[in-house]
């Protein structure tokens, strides 16, 4: 119950306080940087997932092209109802409940939306899968290929994308994470943080992120496999670097266990684009929440 407590706590820091400018300026730094990086090296990116495709088989490009097209529409529905939810009922909700009754109605929203199209979804699978075939046998063999070299490629650059939000929004937002504890968490002492320290922290999770992706690379075009893959890397990316913050300035204690399923809840706004310029503020205030409110019952 506490992960589903922290993460509450977070989205009311994050529509409370003023901080999302942090995740806004740091975001479209980092966009203009990869998309001019992006321009200056796309062919050499697009021939190597070209020769990627290449080595599949026809029937497996085109099953492939279509259930990973079908997976994307699912995320995207679960995360619009959600997001719809929030911007247009969010206020009156929460003017209108107590804080412990706005936390149920914040945690069975997301889990009905997940319900909800999981089950329209596979309900619809066929009819889905279907369609969206349908629309791919328009297109020439050629055509698919090059569909899916071109989201192999920006994949990769998105990939590189998110991490650097990552790193940079940790470094920037430390200062203001220490005001927020000391208003919601008065009763905790802070020590001063080593920046040298989380630098070399964050460069090996960095090292190890990019090996781990090129050696995964070719298992992104495997429907669903992917999805995981992705969550994988994005949650082994920031996994130790917030928890060692953390733990650097609030003295906080995590378990291998709750680092990871923290991670994991921590990369699920990098699969709905926009949005995902909010997800190093989300993955550091839920590791922030959880380990204060771990810490404040172990006392």
């Amino acid at each position: 119950m506490l992960f589903l407590y922290s993460l509450i706590l977070t989205i009311q820091d994050i529509l409370k306080y003023n901080i999302k400018k942090y995740a806004l300026y740091n975001s479209l730094f980092w966009l203009f940087l990869w998309l001019l990086i992006g321009f200056l090296y796309w062919n050499n990116m697009y021939q190597f997932t070209s020769y990627i495709i290449s080595i599949f088989p026809f029937v497996f490009i085109k099953t492939s092209g279509s259930y990973i097209i079908y997976t994307l529409l699912w995320i995207q529905s679960i995360f619009t109802t959600i997001g719809i939810f929030y911007v247009f009922l969010n206020d009156l909700i929460e003017s209108e409940l107590s804080k412990d009754k706005f936390k149920y109605v914040t945690v069975f929203t997301a889990l009905f939306s997940i319900l909800f199209w999981s089950v329209i979804f596979i309900a619809k699978k066929d009819f889905l899968i279907s369609y969206i075939n349908h629309i791919l046998k328009i297109l020439p063999f050629q055509t698919i290929e090059e569909l899916l070299s071109i989201f192999l490629a920006v994949l990769f650059f998105y990939l590189l994308y998110c991490v650097s939000l990552s790193i940079s929004f940790l470094f920037i937002f430390i200062p203001k994470l220490i005001d927020i504890a000391k208003v919601e968490y008065p009763e905790i002492p802070y020590n001063e943080i080593s920046y040298k320290e989380l630098f070399f922290i964050s460069f090996r999770d960095l090292v190890i992120y990019i090996i781990l992706a090129v050696l995964l690379y070719p298992f992104m075009l495997i429907p669903f496999i992917n999805v995981f893959i992705l969550m994988f890397l994005w949650a082994y990316m920031v996994k130790d670097s917030y928890y060692h913050t953390l733990n650097m300035i609030f003295d906080i204690s995590l378990t291998k266990k709750e680092k990871w399923i923290l991670a994991i809840m921590s990369t699920f706004l990098n699969f709905l684009p926009i949005v995902n310029i909010f997800a190093p503020l989300f993955g550091i205030l839920q590791f922030f929440h959880y380990g204060m409110e771990k810490k404040l019952q172990e006392r």
